[in-house]
């Protein structure tokens, strides 16, 4: 499994300290997971969080010169990485959860339908974070107040569809080759190489960008929908990456040359 992190600052989301009960959370996270087909079952092929700070009650500029955030983003380097990656993942849900002022996805429902019904080996524990978040989701207009707000950027903010077409709509710019059917071919292009054992033949960096420029539009679409985030139209998600998080795609963020896997 390939995980590339920048978790942002030294007081990083979801890490080891305890946050006191009295500070109001101010992350808001976003989530993006690119899926493959190998036969009958569904492979994973990317997923991506990337966490932003917001203020609790107003909304931040967002530009790509201020821009500031935290990612993680894990791929598999080969097939039978589902576990592996998914455990991780599910950490993560599990305390955005609890911490997270604000959760984010588009279409979220569905990828949490595929999350809780992938197989799973005799004894294998359930995912307590896909559980617990996919029982919020469905009922997103209320919460405890202990735990994230849900935010679905298709179906909450809109129009419903693509993630490119919502941002179209609200003033982000994507790159064709993250979104859509692009999106989507270069994901199972990929699925298929590992099952043939020639990854060197897909450069992991074209998953990296797509997954993670899809977290972070979610981000920004959740944060305008929330009121805790705003930008001047048009807003470029591959500026806002090339300042932030080059390193996590450098040979398409950062103008650097591809090293193909040996």
């Amino acid at each position: 499994m390939l995980e590339r992190t920048n978790l942002g600052w030294p007081e990083t989301p979801f890490g080891s300290v305890t946050r006191p009960v009295q500070k109001p959370a101010r992350w808001l996270t976003g989530l993006s997971l690119l899926w493959g087909e190998s036969g009958d079952e569904a492979v994973l092929m990317g997923a991506a969080t990337v966490f932003m700070k917001v203020h609790r009650t107003r909304s931040l500029l967002v530009s790509a010169n201020l821009a500031n955030f935290g990612y993680r983003v894990l791929l598999p380097d080969g097939m039978g990485q589902n576990p592996a990656i998914v455990a991780q993942l599910d950490t993560l849900l599990v305390q955005a959860r609890r911490e997270a002022q604000i959760i984010a996805w588009h279409n979220g429902a569905d990828d949490l339908h595929v999350l809780q019904n992938l197989p799973r080996a005799g004894g294998e524990p359930r995912h307590p974070g896909a559980d617990a978040v996919a029982a919020a989701w469905r009922n997103r207009a209320s919460r405890d107040a202990s735990t994230a707000r849900c935010v679905d950027t298709s179906h909450d903010l809109g129009p419903a569809g693509l993630i490119s077409d919502t941002a179209a709509a609200h003033g982000v710019e994507s790159l064709d080759l993250f979104v859509g059917q692009r999106q989507q071919a270069s994901a199972q292009e990929f699925c298929e190489a590992l099952a043939a054992a020639r990854s060197q033949d897909v450069h992991p960096d074209v998953l990296a960008g797509s997954v993670l420029s899809s977290a972070l539009t979610t981000v920004l679409l959740g944060g305008k929908h929330a009121g805790r985030l705003h930008w001047e139209e048009p807003l470029s998600v591959i500026d806002v990456l090339s300042q932030v998080a080059w390193d996590a795609a450098p040979s398409l963020l950062g103008g650097m040359a591809p090293v193909h896997n040996q």
